[in-house]
């Protein structure tokens, strides 16, 4: 067998494991002359441009694409919330800042859940974005980097409003919408004011489930959503449902009070409203749903592609409320928790000597 080497390295070192062979400037008649197996060292190729490479045995089992099954089970899947869901996992503020077990807890528990909450965070002015850098960069939009959210008369958003707040998703008016959400209780002693988040992934599988054509719909009719005030403005057009490749769901768009009239052919509009219906009774059921009381110094993070946050309506005469809250990736969270895990770093293709 020829000397085994690492493909594209030839020649230029190995300071980065990054892949240096241009795929374009790969022949298309590329093609293997001779293989053998070692279970040792792997998978020795011979092909006919004249090189000959190793592909190591736990490299070629990650990388298995042979079946539908083999691929699913690599997928990381969540766990949807039950019809009656509980309060979100809590773990503490100073074991979340100063310990990487804590830190883990955290990020495992919103990967996994979709919805974490910090207690004990000190209820100072920006706080809550002096915690999300712990983990990644604040997401910069537009209104406030740090928004404030209490009673406001001349507020440009019903957040700001002491009425009931339904279930829904933040910012659905950009093209790609903050992926998690960071709502800091600075102070919370309202009568009334209860959270409720609801698993929006769960309320879409039980559509998916029981209303297929209604899912369908809410997959493809584009919906047009705009928030704004007097100085800004965000706008954005897409379905309800943005599917990944697998077909799994990856983002849902839930805002009732950001909506806007649709754009769509006139032919597709009564189903969509059918099907916008069909789903909006489903998360205002009170299945998939946990309400709680937020104290003050709770830190809720939510996963906000998939978890629907809102509030009961609270009596601002009873005390003070005042929230804080920041915008951050999920890719940076879950990448932040492959780092802290150690499994971040890919596996060579070729055995290690």
């Amino acid at each position: 067998m020829a000397a085994r080497q690492q493909l594209g390295l030839r020649g230029q070192g190995a300071q980065s494991s990054e892949r240096k062979l241009f795929t374009a400037d790969i022949h298309e008649a590329v093609a293997p002359v001779s293989v053998g197996y070692d279970p040792e060292l792997g998978l020795d190729v011979f092909w006919n441009d004249g090189r000959a490479c190793t592909y190591a045995p736990a490299w070629l089992r990650r990388h298995d694409y042979s079946d539908e099954p083999t691929r699913r089970a690599r997928r990381f899947s969540p766990t949807l919330w039950d019809e009656k869901a509980s309060e979100p996992p809590r773990v503490g503020h100073t074991d979340v800042v100063a310990t990487t077990t804590g830190q883990l807890a955290y990020l495992d528990a919103l990967r996994e859940f979709g919805a974490v909450i910090v207690t004990g965070v000190p209820s100072l002015d920006g706080e809550v974005e002096r915690f999300a850098e712990v983990f990644g960069p604040v997401r910069e939009l537009a209104f406030e980097r740090v928004h404030n959210v209490r009673l406001d008369p001349g507020g440009y958003n019903v957040a700001h409003t002491s009425g009931e707040l339904k279930p829904h998703t933040d910012f659905p008016s950009y093209a790609w919408p903050p992926s998690v959400q960071l709502l800091h209780f600075r102070a919370n002693r309202t009568t009334g004011g209860e959270s409720n988040l609801v698993d929006g992934w769960a309320a879409i599988a039980e559509l998916r489930r029981t209303h297929p054509e209604h899912f369908a719909v809410l997959t493809r009719v584009p919906v047009p959503y705009q928030l704004f005030s007097e100085h800004e403005d965000t706008a954005a057009e897409a379905p309800m449902i943005e599917l990944d490749p697998s077909g799994d769901v990856r983002l849902c768009r839930f805002s009732n009070q950001l909506a806007q009239p649709l754009r769509a052919p006139f032919d597709q509009v009564e189903a969509f409203y059918a099907a916008y219906r069909t789903l909006g009774r489903i998360i205002d059921s009170g299945r998939y749903r946990a309400t709680f009381k937020s104290a003050d110094g709770d830190l809720l993070t939510v996963h906000a592609h998939r978890v629907l946050h809102g509030r009961l309506a609270y009596d601002p005469a009873s005390g003070a409320r005042h929230l804080q809250n920041v915008y951050m990736e999920f890719d940076d969270l879950t990448a932040r928790r492959r780092v802290l895990r150690g499994e971040h770093k890919p596996l060579p293709a070729q055995p290690l000597r």
